[in-house]
């Protein structure tokens, strides 16, 4: 009974620190656009115009999130609707954590261990701060958490449908994501080889169906770029002097790219976890990859997490060979990384105990410093 009355305060307290992270986020509502935002923002007023310009001249700007934004201008005045659309984000979010949840509970893990993982997430300051606002986290996370959970599940029409949809919606918001397909097609190649007949027709249809408007925009992007039409693009990255070597370097964070204003890649890894904006370090940034890794390669030992880790790894190293990594492109990863730690500290003899009370204070540390930035902001908004 003690030990019940234990576990369901616990749950409590997560449950409670969610809700005021939670709270924190709403903080964006109040918030003009900025950088990526307006961008977004543009080509989508210019979508309801009929082209797909950011200014003047043609985008290849990945369309998810700027179609997204045209619907609710299409219907909703402003501010009302850059308000909804961020509370859409916030629900997608939402929806992706419940996807995560699932799939840990799935492979066996502690229920409050589970919890706990889903805890780190939200509080996260990058998270708090990203998951918001218009930018593509929110959707690359709840496609990403519900492709991974489906991966989870067994072969029917259904699945293969939700599968497509989730890999199709991660490749038209962020180009790097089309890694995920080798996992795709794994997980294709396994379902033929137990039944080939039965099965090969539907994964064909619907892998048709889906990859019409991948290859549509494919298209457009070839013709937009290769007759230099682009008014804005992710592509001029590669036009660069020796671009894949250039890349990997920035990648790796072993250079600073001319497109930013700070080293990012491997670098920027600690900046995930800490809440100091900007840090930089390669040296705590490798131990703390290197633990998460370990621990995972050592201590997930199901089909379904290996999946996650591939997926993890892959995207990775897109951003490494796409000369980009923001601490905020890899918050669609981050329960994999915290995973991982949890893992590790199995490895290493760590009773749950302690890592649920380490955790606990590191959740306590990030909703101060949320409840600070909130001050700020607020402070700043009536000035």
């Amino acid at each position: 009974m003690k030990n019940i009355l234990k576990e369901n305060y616990i749950r409590l307290s997560f449950l409670f620190i969610i809700l005021l992270s939670l709270i924190s986020m709403c903080r964006s509502l109040l918030v003009p656009l900025v950088n990526d935002e307006i961008t977004y923002f543009k080509i989508a007023n210019n979508i309801l115009k009929g082209k797909y310009y950011y200014t003047d001249y043609p985008s290849t700007v990945t369309p998810v999130i700027s179609f997204v934004t045209a619907f609710f201008n299409s219907f909703l005045s402003q501010p009302y609707s850059l308000v909804f659309h961020k509370i859409f984000n916030i629900l997608l979010y939402g929806f992706g954590l419940k996807y995560l949840y699932l799939l840990l509970k799935s492979q066996k893990l502690d229920h409050t261990i589970a919890l706990l993982i889903v805890v780190l997430t939200v509080v996260n300051p990058i998270s708090v701060s990203w998951f918001s606002t218009m930018y593509p986290e929110a959707i690359l996370f709840f496609s990403f958490w519900g492709f991974m959970y489906c991966m989870t599940k067994e072969f029917s029409e259904n699945t293969i449908i939700k599968l497509l949809f989730f890999f199709t919606v991660m490749c038209l918001t962020r180009y790097v994501y089309s890694v995920i397909g080798l996992v795709l097609l794994i997980r294709f190649y396994n379902d033929l080889i137990v039944n080939f007949n039965s099965r090969i027709w539907i994964i064909t249809k619907y892998s048709i169906f889906f990859l019409i408007p991948v290859v549509i925009w494919i298209k457009y992007m070839m013709n937009v770029e290769t007759n230099q039409l682009s008014g804005i693009s992710y592509f001029n990255r590669f036009k660069t002097e020796n671009p894949l070597l250039y890349n990997i370097k920035c990648g790796l964070g072993l250079e600073k790219h001319y497109l930013v204003d700070k080293v990012n890649g491997l670098p920027a890894f600690v900046s995930l976890f800490v809440p100091i904006t900007g840090i930089r370090s390669f040296l705590i940034s490798s131990v703390l990859f290197v633990v998460f890794l370990i621990g995972f390669i050592k201590k997930a030992n199901t089909k379904a997490l290996k999946i996650v880790l591939l997926s993890c790894i892959l995207v990775m190293l897109g951003f490494v060979f796409a000369g980009t990594g923001f601490s905020r492109y890899w918050l669609v990863l981050l329960p994999i990384y915290f995973l991982g730690f949890y893992y590790f500290s199995k490895l290493i003899g760590i009773n749950d105990k302690w890592f649920i009370l380490i955790s606990q204070c590191i959740s306590v540390i990030y909703i101060i410093n949320e409840f600070r930035v909130d001050y700020l902001v607020i402070s700043k908004l009536y000035e």
